[in-house]
């Protein structure tokens, strides 16, 4: 069976060969969990394997939630030496990563107020940037900008 992916792209479509039996099992899982969440029983239906795809994953707003996802998952799991960090690292045991934290703490003091707020914003309360844009009345660009400021900020101090 073939699924089209519309992977932040509608003009350029990933299509996927899945194997029948796949399908049937992500049909039938999704049919079940929906049907266990329904009041209405009767009124859950099975969705194709391209309705579950077009329906849950193909929405702009999913692709959206997906990019901001990846942005805070790549700023996460990387050290500033562009290795993965694995979970579990405890800085505090070793001096190097200890003090590089520690760096970075003191050069985020030396930010404006607003600037480590939304820094907080971001990385501490895991806002996405169109939300906090909302609540402040302005565009996502400009959040964007605040933050590439920001960033440029701490390069400059952490030289």
């Amino acid at each position: 069976m073939k699924i089209t992916v519309y992977y932040e792209d509608k003009n350029h479509p990933t299509i996927l060969e899945v194997p029948d039996d796949e399908c049937s099992v992500w049909v039938e899982t999704d049919y079940q969990m929906r049907l266990a969440k329904a009041e209405d029983k009767s009124a859950v239906k099975r969705r194709t394997a391209q309705e579950i795809m077009d329906e849950d994953y193909n929405k702009p707003t999913f692709n959206n939630n997906q990019t901001e996802t990846r942005r805070h998952t790549s700023l996460d799991a990387l050290d500033p030496d562009g290795q993965h960090i694995p979970d579990g690292t405890d800085f505090l045991k070793d001096p190097d990563k200890r003090e590089q934290m520690e760096g970075l703490h003191a050069a985020i003091q030396k930010l404006q107020p607003q600037q480590r707020k939304l820094l907080h914003q971001i990385f501490v309360e895991n806002k996405k940037q169109k939300d906090i844009a909302a609540e402040e009345g302005v565009s996502p660009q400009a959040i964007t900008r605040r933050l590439n400021k920001i960033y440029a900020a701490l390069k400059n101090i952490l030289k």
